[in-house]
């Protein structure tokens, strides 16, 4: 059994990363691992987002970990989570993101 951590969007973010995110996190988990998600506290400042919300209204997918903690746009925040991912020790780390702006907040993981 692995620990896995994966690193990107999930609930109560909405789209395809985040719903993606959760169904690798569940098929980890199937498989025997222990899998959590490191999400965004804030992903983009309000008036950076091009839609009418990042949010849903969706119940959280059930049997998995979601921790909203990073924050894109506070160094200090990313180097907060890193020291939290260090201490678990994971075996095996996944980066989801898809803008070079989202790439920032992994680097000090």
């Amino acid at each position: 059994m692995a620990k896995v951590i994966i690193l990107g969007p999930a609930h109560p973010l909405r789209g395809g990363l985040a719903t993606f995110n959760h169904r690798l996190a569940k098929e980890f988990i199937s498989q025997g691992h222990d899998c959590t998600i490191y999400s965004f506290s804030l992903q983009y400042p309000e008036f950076l987002f091009p839609g009418k919300s990042q949010y849903t209204d969706e119940p959280a997918p059930a049997g998995i970990t979601i921790h909203s903690v990073v924050n894109s746009v506070n160094p200090f925040n990313w180097l907060k989570v890193g020291k939290q991912l260090r201490k678990e020790r994971p075996d095996i780390v996944v980066v989801r993101y898809w803008l070079p702006f989202m790439g920032p907040p992994w680097v000090p993981s």
